[in-house]
């Protein structure tokens, strides 16, 4: 308790006054001013306060109007020495629990404190009770999820007499006739890249909207995991009750992820089924996923069975194979992407059409690089090549990123602007890496050509292999670094690519007519050797 009066002498005959213990109150606490008060309320935990109104520089009124602002739930008993109707009637408005007159006697104040003392302790119990309620209704949560899980991960076997069984062990309530109506939730993509507790918060956030907007359809549903970025909603139904509303709620589901959890939600609807039926219809609701190549974010199993037709046959692709041959980049993009958005409008494409379909146009393009003697197993071995090409099945739009991708690659190797360009990669490559273990073969693969092609061009164009490209600019390198440094000839060796001193000191006197010392002693002040 906490009492609050400018009179010395009368909060000191307050403290005599009342048996405190016998009331319940363990602590009282004393402040003479409602500033004072203020610094006990922000370090004590204060359930009743007895309090003044008529105080220097600020009131009780005051008093209790900041312990409102600030959510403080004590129970407060005001005392003035007037009885003035509008001091009493704000007193009731800011919850006070009692309005005495000064003086008082010690009957009147008991008697006030009592039943102050008592609104606390409902409160207590009211708030204890929620707390319980809460407590149990997590708990409640958490055994369902756990049960669910069970049953999806098969733990509790498929069989309707054991989930019965089991359902009724684990206090899991269920519809008359059991049956459920299970919603898949999958995440495609998100629309930036977040931290992995961003990641963590937007999908309890897509758990928590996923339980509100379709979980309406019935009280008692349950989110578990279902996969990487998935889910599955769980909603008990009525025998008669089937997906009335499902595609709405889905729909707007979609939209509110799209906009206020960035990312892109697929939903698939579908059809009651007793609980132990879970696992099979999980495993066909993956399936809508997997096969869902259109981007149409909501499916419902019905409807997708019914929709099923016969793919149409793949395209012929040797008119685009003519166009990587020839190099007409542009051509062959507008013809490919006229393909797949003419794919979009036909039923019957699935996972494993847009598989068939990368697969033949893959090798389609290896056998056109192969005749241009392109090493196509390394042009795309890179990450984005990687992660392109592992997403190519998952939807058309994919499919037409990956496509657009190859074509890019294949038709700038194959078709460079001039056999110039190939020459000045393959020798920028070399220049920049003189240090390490260069070979025709590492400098054919940057340039993604066979080696016997890419010596042809260097014969052609600059009058020598590949290895003698090398071996002239490693001198050429090493004379620099011996004149303009002061690097120990071993460390100058090591910077050209030999780590075997013997050997560099034998190859740079067989191209400068000097050993590598004898050239640093005379080059910096002589004209430099002829090369052999």
């Amino acid at each position: 308790m906490l009492i609050v009066d400018d009179e010395i002498h009368f909060v000191k005959a307050v403290k005599k006054m009342v048996d405190w213990l016998q009331l319940g109150i363990s602590n009282v606490y004393v402040a003479y001013n409602p500033t004072a008060a203020e610094r006990i309320f922000e370090v004590q935990e204060i359930h009743i306060l007895l309090c003044d109104i008529e105080m220097p520089q600020r009131s009780g009124l005051e008093l209790l109007k900041w312990m409102r602002e600030k959510g403080i739930r004590t129970v407060p008993v005001l005392m003035t020495c007037h009885a003035d109707f509008h001091y009493a009637q704000e007193a009731v408005r800011l919850g006070c629990s009692n309005y005495l007159l000064k003086p008082l006697t010690k009957e009147e104040l008991e008697a006030a404190l009592c039943k102050a003392a008592d609104a606390v302790k409902r409160e207590q119990e009211l708030a204890d009770a929620q707390r319980v309620k809460n407590w149990w209704s997590r708990q409640q949560d958490i055994n369902h999820e756990r049960f669910w899980l069970d049953v999806l991960n098969e733990t509790i076997p498929a069989v309707s007499e054991i989930f019965a069984k089991e359902a009724a062990a684990r206090q899991v309530s269920l519809p008359a006739d059991s049956l459920v109506l299970p919603v898949l939730m999958i995440i495609r993509g998100w629309q930036q890249d977040f931290l992995v507790r961003d990641r963590k918060l937007l999908e309890y956030g897509l758990k928590n909207a996923g339980k509100e907007m379709l979980g309406r359809l019935t009280l008692g549903s349950v989110v578990v995991p279902a996969g990487n970025d998935a889910w599955l909603l769980i909603v008990p139904v009525e025998q008669e009750q089937l997906e009335n509303g499902l595609a709405i709620m889905c729909s707007r589901l979609v939209e509110f992820c799209r906009v206020h959890l960035y990312c892109e939600l697929y939903c698939y609807g579908g059809r009651p089924v007793e609980g132990h039926e879970l696992p099979a219809l999980l495993a066909q609701l993956h399936n809508l996923d997997r096969d869902n190549v259109t981007g149409i974010h909501y499916v419902a199993l019905n409807e997708a069975k019914r929709l099923a037709a016969a793919p149409p046959a793949l395209p012929d692709m040797s008119g685009w194979a003519a166009m990587m041959r020839q190099g007409v980049k542009e051509r062959l993009q507008e013809e490919v992407r006229a393909c797949i958005h003419g794919l979009r409008d036909q039923t019957g494409i699935d996972g494993d059409y847009l598989r068939a379909l990368k697969e033949n146009f893959l090798q389609m393009a290896h056998a056109v690089l192969q005749q241009q003697g392109v090493q196509a197993h390394l042009m795309f071995c890179d990450e984005e090549s990687l992660r392109l090409a592992e997403a190519a099945s998952r939807s058309l739009t994919d499919l037409e990123r990956w496509l657009a991708h190859v074509i890019m690659k294949a038709v700038n190797t194959t078709h460079p602007s001039s056999i110039s360009d190939v020459i000045e990669r393959a020798t920028r490559y070399i220049v920049s890496n003189l240090d390490q273990n260069l070979s025709r073969e590492t400098t054919a693969n940057h340039v993604y050509l066979h080696p016997d092609y890419l010596t042809r061009l260097f014969k052609k164009e600059l009058c020598c292999t590949i290895p003698e490209y090398i071996l002239q600019e490693r001198i050429k390198l090493a004379r620099q670094l011996l004149i303009h440094s002061e690097l120990p000839v071993s460390a100058v060796a090591m910077a050209t690519g030999y780590s075997n001193f013997s050997h560099f000191a034998k190859l740079f006197k067989a191209q400068s007519g000097l050993s590598p010392i004898e050239f640093r002693q005379h080059g910096r002040g002589a004209p430099l050797a002829k090369s052999k």
